[in-house]
């Protein structure tokens, strides 16, 4: 009796490629228009990559001007507001003339500064909550008058710091008169402020606010 042997099965390798062919055709002809049996499947194939390569560029410089739009809009929000305390005397303080897009009126060759003339004003009271307010209220508008300057930062101290000697002769003089007005918000009542010395610190914030031109 002869023992039978088992067919051998062989892989149809023909038809494999064949299969990856037609697979491959498809998707060329799906993706750029032709066929890869066509003589111009190189020439559509270039042109479809370049195309593609155009829809990509047009929409990754979509996406960044979009970004660049939105770090604006992030950061002009996230500006920190400055809110000033006075210890002891308000809670918050809002000057005059300053909400406004102008903080000074021009009449020719005179400017009337209203927001100066008003702190001005407190040194005439005799309560000495009023001259401390008055040193607080000029440093909040040094503070935004150096906004207007192109100077920012979290703090004026930071402002200042940016501020050179050659742009602001009198810079030296405005750090002296705010650390007088530090002591005031952090010392509060134990800080002990003396007309003389109202009227010296108010003197200072005047050269500094005559050298940034907003008061004659």
């Amino acid at each position: 009796m002869e023992t039978q042997l088992p067919n051998p099965v062989f892989l149809n390798l023909e038809y494999i490629f064949f299969l990856i062919y037609r697979a491959v055709n498809k998707f060329f002809s799906f993706l750029f228009g032709t066929n890869i049996t066509d003589p111009n499947a190189g020439s559509n194939f270039f042109q479809g990559l370049k195309t593609l390569a155009t829809l990509l560029v047009i929409i990754l410089i979509t996406v960044i001007l979009y970004c660049l739009v939105r770090l604006y809009e992030i950061k002009q929000a996230d500006k920190p507001k400055k809110v000033k305390k006075e210890v002891g005397v308000a809670d918050s303080l809002e000057l005059p003339g300053v909400a406004g897009s102008t903080h000074f009126i021009d009449h020719g060759t005179t400017r009337r500064n209203e927001t100066w003339n008003s702190i001005r004003s407190k040194l005439l009271s005799d309560t000495p909550s009023d001259w401390r307010l008055a040193i607080i209220e000029a440093d909040i508008y040094l503070d935004r008058v150096l906004d207007q300057k192109g100077y920012y930062g979290d703090t004026l101290g930071d402002k200042l710091k940016q501020v050179s000697p050659e742009r602001l002769p009198s810079v030296q003089i405005a750090w002296e008169a705010h650390k007088v007005r530090n002591r005031i918000a952090h010392d509060g009542a134990g800080f002990v402020l003396t007309m003389p010395e109202a009227r010296r610190v108010l003197s200072y914030y005047e050269i500094v606010f005559r050298d940034l031109e907003v008061i004659d």
